[in-house]
Parts: C-alpha cells; sequence; structure tokens
C-alpha cells in the first residue's frame, strides 16, 4: 500500500531516542521531510545523521525544543516549517518518564504528578496548538500522540492522569479540527523494547544462559502474542494513521500492546 506520505513534513518531539527515534525515521523511510525534536542537541544530532545515513536523499532535521516552554515550542515549530517547508503530521512522544512517578495515590507528591502532566499533556497541547495554524491554512493535517495503558486502568496514578489527560485533549480536539481536514489520534504502546527494556532482556538472557528470543518471551509472560512490542510496531500505525488512508479515523485511541490489556474498550 503506497501511505501517500511522500513530500509531507512530519514533526516528532521526543525523537533522540526510543520510539520517537524510530517513527522519525520511519517517515523519512516512506519519503516524508523530518523533524526531531528534544531538548538535548548532541543526541538529536546524532540520530538525524543516523537515520539520514540509513535513509537515501531523506531530509531529516534537528529541533532543539523544550515542550514545557510555550516560546521554546511555537520557536521550534516555527523552525521545523522553515527548514521543512511545511509541517503536516505531528507526533507527540515527549515523555518526563517512562511509566508512573513512585507511590500510592494517597502519597504521591503534587509536584511530581504536575512534572509529568507538564510535559506529556500539556507539552503536547503547545504542540499542536503552536502546529494548527499552517494544518488549517493548507486544510489537511495529522495529529498523534503517544499515550499508555494506564489510561484505561489502574496501577499508577501518575501514569494514569497523563494518558488518560491525552485522549481527553485528543477527542477534544479531533471534535473541533475535523471541518479542516485534520485528524488527531492517541496509541497506546503495551510494554515496548526500546533501549531501557534491551538492556534488561540482555541481562535476563546472560543470567539464564538463554538466547534473546527465549529472553524475550519470558519478559513477555501474559502477552498474548508471545513477545514484547518492538518500536516499528508503534511506528507503523502511526505512518498509516498519518497517511490519506486514515482519513476517517479521528478522535480514537488505539492500543498496540499484543492484546495484554485486560480493559474491555467499547
Amino acid at each position: 500500500m503506497d501511505l501517500e506520505l511522500s513530500g509531507r513534513g512530519a514533526l516528532v518531539t521526543g525523537g533522540s531516542r526510543g520510539i520517537g527515534a524510530i517513527i522519525a525515521a520511519a517517515f523519512a523511510g516512506e519519503g516524508a521531510s523530518v523533524a526531531i525534536a528534544a531538548r538535548t542537541p548532541p543526541d538529536l544530532h546524532a540520530v538525524a545523521e543516523r537515520i539520514r545515513s540509513k535513509t537515501r536523499e531523506a531530509t531529516v532535521f534537528a529541533v532543539t525544543m523544550d515542550v514545557t516552554n510555550a516560546q521554546s515550542v511555537r520557536a521550534g515549530v516555527g523552525e521545523a516549517i522553515g527548514a521543512l517547508g511545511r509541517v503536516d503530521i505531528v507526533v507527540n512522544c515527549a515523555v518526563d518518564v517512562v511509566g508512573g512517578a513512585p507511590g500510592a495515590p494517597s502519597e504521591i507528591t503534587a509536584e511530581a504528578l504536575a512534572e509529568g502532566i507538564d510535559v506529556k499533556v500539556l507539552g503536547a497541547l503547545r504542540v499542536i496548538q503552536a502546529a494548527l495554524p499552517t494544518m488549517k491554512e493548507r486544510g489537511w493535517g495529522r495529529l498523534i500522540s503517544l499515550g499508555g495503558g494506564a489510561a484505561r486502568q489502574i496501577g499508577s496514578l501518575s501514569a494514569g492522569v497523563r494518558n488518560s489527560g491525552l485522549v481527553a485533549i485528543t477527542k477534544n480536539i479531533a471534535s473541533e479540527v475535523g471541518p479542516h481536514g485534520i485528524t488527531a489520534n492517541v496509541i497506546h504502546p503495551g510494554g515496548v523494547l526500546t533501549e531501557r527494556n534491551q538492556s534488561r532482556l540482555d541481562s535476563l538472557a546472560r543470567e539464564e544462559e538463554i538466547s534473546p528470543e527465549e529472553a524475550e518471551a519470558k519478559m513477555a509472560a501474559g502477552v498474548p502474542i508471545g513477545r514484547m512490542i518492538h518500536p516499528e510496531d508503534i511506528a507503523s500505525l502511526a505512518l498509516f494513521l498519518a497517511s490519506p488512508h486514515a482519513a476517517a479515523m479521528t478522535g480514537q485511541s488505539i492500543a498496540v500492546d499484543g492484546g495484554s490489556g485486560n480493559a474491555i474498550v467499547y
């Protein structure tokens, strides 16, 4: 299937590592021009160079951006538009911490909760608001944010608040911008084999003297598909949601968790 992304401009926040970096590479591989944004210029430039070296003639631009700072976001989005000529797609991957802040609901500090919300929820909103004018002007746009399964179950107050808040913003934005040809959706990743989990997997394989595949299956106990989620699994859905083929999908929250979620969502 031709995803018709060639010539599109994509901005990926949290693009200096993990899922964000893989998503950025996937868009470049489909012919989109990509701006990756994060707070650490050395990491950003290294990822941009790595993507360019693997993707022939790809336009990959690094943008220093702090999503907790409105001025930094406006400047970064403007820089991305200037470098790419357009921003048709925004993928919000920026997050302060994977999982939840420590502490039971009765013990978690308001400061820890607020910090997580500022990055993942308000950060995504700042980026969306900064990018919307150019999308409305073109009459086309795709807003994709990475949430998490905690939006659908208890277990972590901070992760639950962050991810359900992101869903609420996305659903409301989708209703507002639909008439402008813009869609907005959330992807809920399951247990993803990012750099951190890869280190855990390697350690498990060494300690138990088993193969990486066996270690992954052991770490993914309880996941119906028998393995962890790979960043490429998330990127594949992001590519589809960003394409014209997903024009009728908006305001949705879609889990890529290998069937591990216990909630019945209807």
